[in-house]
């Protein structure tokens, strides 16, 4: 009787492995399946069934169950060295698993979206990077001081456990963001500023996702929502930069630290009157937003009817009308 990808999946979450190696075996499994498929597998019910459970990390901590018993003989033995490097190495093998379980039970974080970012704008170091690093010096460790493998040697073992565990679990980028290019002064200035732009919208984003109140998050959200459309007006023609910049310089900051504020006050200082005062603030920063979105699609028109107008001088000197 052949396995079915749901009794696979269930495999997978039980012994922890989520990574590449995981989306192998269910692309593998679903290409050898049966295409006759039973209306049942698509199924509500089911679909909820195939949710990955949080990573229990169980071949982390039968990796280290050698080194526990290593350590325990050495300090039978009297080795006080060897019973430090095991133990060390079991640690942080063990904390390699704790930090990958603690990160199978974050929140999935939704992908900002960043039109502008420039290269090496931001960095960042997610937990099963971590585990993945702390994995490779537990292992070189174990190498190098319990077993007595020369240093070369232990970085190769380490090297080999940061692959397994990409395999296994999987690691994250370190850095995010789509780079632009510009050729000229002019246009880096265009990009940087509303590279600058686009890291306080998603600041007002993030506060939008972290305030209970729906619906002082659904302001929020309209807000950043308006924000990214003038963005991508001004991407468009970059000379109406000028025309926004007191709105990015004054409307988005101000937006910015606002949001920024009360998501992090509003859990320790909850009271009417600061949500009233907050809302008021929301509405008037919406209706700015809306104003300056105004703006500068009447200045398209008006540009727009000045080339018109050009257009009918041309064709009237040319006695083509």
């Amino acid at each position: 009787m052949r396995q079915s990808p749901q009794d696979l999946q269930t495999l997978l979450d039980r012994l922890g492995v989520t990574g590449p190696a995981a989306q192998w075996l269910l692309a593998r499994r679903q290409a050898l399946a049966p295409t006759t498929a039973t209306p049942a597998a698509s199924s509500p019910a089911v679909g909820a069934a195939m949710r990955p459970r949080p990573v229990r990390a169980w071949l982390l901590w039968l990796f280290s169950a050698p080194l526990i018993l290593a350590a325990l003989s050495a300090l039978v033995a009297g080795r006080l060295d060897g019973f430090i490097s095991d133990a060390s190495a079991w640690g942080l093998v063990a904390l390699a698993a704790v930090l990958t379980r603690r990160a199978s039970l974050l929140p999935a974080a939704q992908p900002e979206q960043r039109r502008f970012s420039q290269p090496g704008r931001r960095w960042q170091f997610p937990l099963p990077n971590l585990a993945a690093v702390s994995l490779a010096a537990g292992t070189c460790v174990a190498a190098v001081y319990g077993v007595g493998h020369l240093l070369g040697v232990g970085l190769g073992f380490a090297a080999v456990a940061v692959l397994a565990y990409h395999l296994l679990y999987g690691l994250e980028p370190l850095r995010v963001g789509t780079p632009l290019t510009a050729q000229d002064k002019e246009s880096r200035a265009v990009i940087e500023a509303l590279a600058e732009a686009e890291d306080r919208l998603i600041t007002i984003e993030r506060a939008a996702d972290a305030i209970g109140n729906r619906e002082l998050s659904q302001r929020l959200a309209r807000i950043a929502e308006l924000g990214r459309g003038i963005l991508a007006q001004i991407a468009e023609r970059p000379s109406d930069l000028r025309r926004a910049r007191r709105f990015l310089t004054v409307f988005l900051e101000g937006a910015e630290q606002v949001s920024d504020g009360y998501a992090r006050t509003h859990r320790h200082a909850d009271s009417a009157e600061l949500e009233q005062s907050f809302r008021t603030v929301l509405i008037t920063i919406e209706e700015q937003f809306q104003r300056q979105r105004e703006r500068l699609r009447e200045a398209d028109v008006l540009d727009l009817d000045v080339q018109i107008e050009v257009l009918k001088k041309q064709l009237d000197q040319e006695g083509i009308r």
